[in-house]
């Protein structure tokens, strides 16, 4: 069975520390103070040799540091001895339990905040590249009012011919991107547009027939044209009777006459 504080621990991140530069004294001593206050700090602290959450190092060493990769991800430095660093956090020697216990805090907080920063900006990214991979189709022409600039009316029509992506409509159109999604957005608002994941029909605006000016490779109509002259309709077909037919009719009705009378 579990009690609360197990519980509790179970919840807390786990997170990492690796220590350098000690004397092997002092390196023993913040190990053992690290697993004697975890049942007080916010986080679950191990220890690591190397890729850790947080790095412990030796005044000297912090002196001078080594030459890191910029595409490391940053690490948190704090810094055990006499003479404090120019900057970054800071214990003295010797070591006490509460400064270290609010330290351990404080640095903890950081590194699972960025942690979830790091989450949240690849979430991010995953869902605007699923977006603009998902095609949309028109299901009717839009109203005036969302076709107010040249650009949105070229988008319309381009998103008439075919279904496209954001990707795809905007190299067809040469727009930026963020002109796209607002365009998009305003459609899906005003219920003119589907997404391909949308649940509609697979018949929609582009599968049915809509005015010549708002198709591709197409003029804009302006009202001065001359208007086109309708078909003229077919003549209606002739009934055509076979011969002899009517007689037929007229013998089985008895009103052929049967010749001229005496």
């Amino acid at each position: 069975m579990n009690t609360p504080v197990a519980a509790s621990r179970a919840r807390r991140p786990l997170l990492s520390f690796s220590v350098e530069g000690l004397p092997a004294r002092d390196e023993l001593l913040f190990k053992s103070l690290v697993r004697l206050l975890d049942h007080r700090t916010h986080q679950h602290w191990a220890w690591q040799v190397e890729d850790a959450d947080l790095r412990v190092v030796g005044d000297k060493l912090a002196a001078a540091p080594p030459e890191e990769d910029p595409a490391d991800r940053p690490v948190p430095l704090l810094t055990i001895g006499e003479t404090p660093p120019s900057r970054g956090p800071f214990l003295r020697l010797p070591l006490h339990a509460d400064a270290l216990e609010a330290m351990l805090n404080r640095l903890g907080a950081m590194v699972v905040h960025a942690r979830e920063l790091g989450l949240a900006a690849a979430s991010r990214s995953r869902n605007e590249q699923a977006a603009r991979s998902e095609e949309y189709r028109l299901l009717r022409w839009p109203s005036s009012t969302l076709l107010d600039t040249t650009m949105r009316m070229k988008l319309a029509t381009l998103l008439a011919s075919r279904p496209a992506s954001l990707q795809a409509l905007q190299q067809r159109s040469n727009a930026s991107a963020q002109e796209c999604a607002d365009f998009i957005s305003a459609l899906e608002r005003a219920g003119f547009v589907a997404s391909s994941g949308g649940g509609h029909g697979a018949t929609g605006f582009a599968n049915s027939r809509a005015p010549e000016s708002i198709w591709p490779d197409s003029h804009i109509a302006t009202g001065n044209e001359a208007p086109h002259a309708a078909p003229p309709a077919p003549p209606a077909p002739r009934a055509t009777v076979e011969p002899g037919l009517l007689a037929r009719i007229r013998s089985r009705l008895g009103l052929l006459s049967s010749g001229p009378r005496a």
